[in-house]
């Protein structure tokens, strides 16, 4: 009988901990991430994949900038906002890998 109690006491932790993973990976799935430039005159926001979901280039970057330093600068922006999604992303992959299991000898 007490294996049969371990066994149950494993499959409940690892409920547990699917549906802890699950509630992680639907709140990181609609996280936004932001990346900015030209001291916050360009503003690019991708969803959790890295995909562009908006971009805002205010009027004073477009007077002040020419159309290098304009691509230049969104670029800068779309890329930090890319790589905050992908550091969030490889955080939360790295936090869903379980712990290697050790297999104690009785």
């Amino acid at each position: 009988m007490e294996g049969m109690e371990d066994a149950r006491a494993r499959l409940e932790a690892l409920i547990a901990a699917a549906e802890q993973a699950e509630a992680r990976v639907e709140e990181w799935s609609a996280a936004e991430f932001t990346g900015e430039a030209d001291q916050g005159g360009i503003v690019a926001v991708t969803d959790a994949l890295g995909t562009i979901t908006r971009l805002e280039i205010s009027p004073r970057s477009r007077r002040r900038l020419d159309a290098t330093g304009l691509a230049a600068a969104i670029l800068a922006a779309i890329t930090t906002a890319e790589e905050a999604a992908a550091t969030s992303r490889d955080a939360l992959l790295g936090d869903l890998h379980p712990a290697p299991h050790r297999h104690v000898q009785r």
